[in-house]
């Protein structure tokens, strides 16, 4: 059934290419084509003074928590280049992941006896933690990640009266004009695609700065899916007056398929 709807329909893929390659092997594999506009691009801040304090207090934390790849990819990276082990981080330290596919990364990198959180987003993880670890003030939390992140999970462990600093390590910046070629030459040829996927708010405005009207018009076409992977994406995409067409259940392949296959299949 997954197959028959995906069959012969184009899917774009939003994501950066470091994140998408999997799901696009697995589409073209159940016939879908796939069209790649990656919207967004990660850099590492590695001038940030917030960062150079964190590597300097590392044996004072309790809890170092990541809600995302990303985050993960690049807290690695930061470390490999100014010369700090990841293990140097563990003695003292449980680490913390927002859903599987983050605690996956983490195990990628070494980590192991993480505390893995059943959702997939931070908001989700403050709940679970509460209870299991019972916060207060001498518990003192690292949360590296995007210089734009939410704050809800941040909030949510203050209130409960633990230390958490929140740490920018990466910024999330839109893609180059160019990425979104492909994309508008067909449009332009009279190709329209019958799926899009978005994972983040900041994917969605990164497409609409990248494809401009063009870009609005497909996303109004009723007759294109929209696909979101999360609901912080989906309320981001309500609010600029758009129907969410399905919302992955987490932010896995095999999830973001069935959503589309359903999406697809009506």
């Amino acid at each position: 059934m997954t197959g028959d709807s995906l069959t012969g329909n184009t899917v774009i893929l939003t994501r950066p290419e470091c994140r998408s390659a999997e799901l696009a092997n697995r589409l073209e594999e159940l016939g879908a084509k796939v069209l790649a506009v990656p919207s967004i691009r990660f850099s590492p801040l590695e001038d940030s003074a917030p960062w150079q304090l964190a590597l300097e207090n590392r044996d004072g934390f309790s809890h170092l928590i990541f809600s995302s790849i990303t985050a993960v990819d690049t807290f690695a990276s930061l470390c490999s280049r100014a010369g700090i082990t990841l293990d140097s981080w563990l003695p003292n330290c449980t680490v913390c992941a927002a859903g599987t596919a983050t605690a996956a990364a983490l195990e990628g990198y070494g980590f192991t006896g993480i505390m893995v959180s059943s959702g997939s987003t931070g908001s989700d993880f403050a709940p679970e933690f509460i209870e299991k670890e019972k916060p207060g003030p001498e518990t003192r939390i690292l949360l590296p990640g995007s210089e734009i992140a939410r704050g809800e999970l941040a909030a949510g462990l203050r209130r409960c009266g633990a230390q958490v600093e929140e740490v920018a390590i990466y910024r999330t910046c839109t893609e180059e004009p160019a990425r979104a070629a492909p994309l508008l030459e067909a449009l332009e040829r009279g190709e329209t695609p019958q799926a899009i996927t978005f994972a983040s708010p900041s994917a969605v405005k990164g497409f609409l700065d990248l494809c401009g009207e063009q870009g609005l018009g497909l996303l109004e076409d009723s007759s294109v899916k929209i696909i979101s992977i999360g609901p912080t994406t989906s309320e981001d995409i309500r609010a600029r007056g758009l129907e969410v067409s399905a919302q992955a259940a987490r932010p896995t392949t095999e999830s973001i398929i069935d959503a589309l296959a359903g999406a697809l299949g009506e």
